[in-house]
């Protein structure tokens, strides 16, 4: 067979799949870029294709917009919360199974276990669980605080309400980073250590300066894909807060969810899409140009 037949029966065979794809992701996402240079919402009574242009109008009005500054500040301060936490709480996880002891395998399994919920049902179970006389006060607070902790209304408050959202996040996803962390920290070569151990290294000098910098693109790579899910929060914010009170917890996600959805302005949340990807593109190329690029 000739290199071009060959050539021509492999784009053959992959053409189902590109038009798949074409059709899935790049169409899609082609006409919202176009809807975020018109002025269209359904209730106007025609199609999208004849709505008016009107250029970069949208993007000045979400620059502009407080409530999606806010919303977009919300998130900020939610991601990297929660990614912090999760990291600190991951590594010292996996640091603490990296010995053999017993019951190791039923410990793995209780940790990782909150991977297995969908987001849905933990929003529900915490939000239930920080009810006035859920468990939180009843049985965790009341033990410290005594009756006044059932007086505590964490959804009326906006950092306690904020507080309650991240609580629930680290819960389900600092086993994700654990996994990953537990991986890289048992695939370090045992001879480094051992001839650590021989030099008479301690314990934190043996993880600070040899099985630290080994993992450290896995790491990376951990931080990374976390910050990403995390910045496109809703179940928790949806069913625990409802982005309350007021607007104090609302995030970008749950934000142009309520343009696009409850007030069908498909144009604006459209454009308000497209400023949050260029933001998270550049924050990214930012990221792995300083941490792998800039060394090289």
């Amino acid at each position: 067979m000739s290199r071009e037949m060959a050539r021509s029966v492999k784009l053959l065979a992959t053409l189902p799949l590109n038009i798949l794809l074409n059709a899935i992701l790049i169409i899609p996402f082609a006409i919202m870029i176009y809807l975020a240079f018109l002025k269209w919402s359904p209730a106007m009574g025609i199609d999208w294709w004849e709505a008016a242009f009107v250029g970069v109008a949208n993007f000045v009005r979400a620059l502009g917009d407080a409530r999606f500054v806010n919303a977009l500040t919300n998130t900020v301060i939610y991601t990297v919360s929660t990614v912090s936490i999760e990291f600190l709480l991951g590594l010292l996880l996996a640091y603490l199974m990296l010995g053999e002891f017993t019951g190791k395998k039923a410990v793995l399994s209780l940790i990782i276990y909150p991977l297995m919920l969908p987001p849905v049902i933990v929003a529900s179970v915490f939000y239930l669980m920080f009810q006035p006389y859920g468990p939180v006060n009843n049985v965790f607070l009341r033990a410290v605080l005594g009756d006044d902790a059932l007086r505590i209304t964490w959804f009326l408050n906006p950092r306690l309400a904020f507080t309650a959202l991240i609580i629930a996040d680290i819960w389900q996803w600092t086993p994700f980073i654990f996994l990953i962390l537990y991986s890289a920290l048992s695939a370090v070569p045992r001879r480094l250590v051992e001839a650590a151990q021989v030099l008479g290294a301690s314990s934190f000098t043996i993880f600070w300066r040899i099985r630290l910098p080994l993992i450290k693109p896995l790491i990376i790579v951990a931080v990374v894909l976390r910050a990403l899910e995390a910045f496109k929060m809703f179940d928790y914010a949806y069913l625990m807060t409802g982005g309350g009170p007021g607007v104090s917890t609302e995030t970008i996600s749950l934000y142009i969810y309520r343009v696009s959805v409850l007030y069908t302005d498909i144009s604006y949340a459209a454009a308000m899409s497209l400023v949050v990807l260029v933001m998270l593109a550049l924050v990214i190329r930012l990221f792995i140009w300083y941490f792998f690029e800039r060394v090289r």
